[in-house]
């Protein structure tokens, strides 16, 4: 299963863990996974491209992404929040295969 904590303060975004593998299908067929990949990969792109983020920030390795020190200004709030509206989306429809927490 995939988790995601999301870190808030104050309704603010602060932190966002993602780790795990979905393991809804065979290796390289699992489109849960491949979907949760192709959002969170996407969310780094724009803040990248479209925020005053750091990106050199973000942390990748195996079944793992940390998204960390989240600004507070208007752009960087709103990629995130666009993410974890896409993420709860997989979320309702394959419940078994990822789970979004708020700390």
């Amino acid at each position: 299963m995939t988790k995601v904590v999301i870190r808030k303060k104050n309704d603010l975004i602060k932190d966002i863990e993602i780790k795990g593998h979905a393991f809804s299908g065979p290796y390289n067929q699992d489109i849960v996974c491949a979907g949760i990949s192709s959002i969170v990969f996407g969310t780094c792109n724009a803040l990248a491209e479209l925020s005053n983020y750091d990106e050199e920030q973000i942390i990748f390795k195996d079944a793992l992404i940390k998204i960390p020190n989240i600004s507070e200004d208007k752009e960087t709030q709103l990629i995130c929040q666009v993410m974890i509206v896409q993420l709860k989306t997989i979320e309702q429809s394959y419940p078994q295969y990822i789970e979004i927490a708020y700390i």
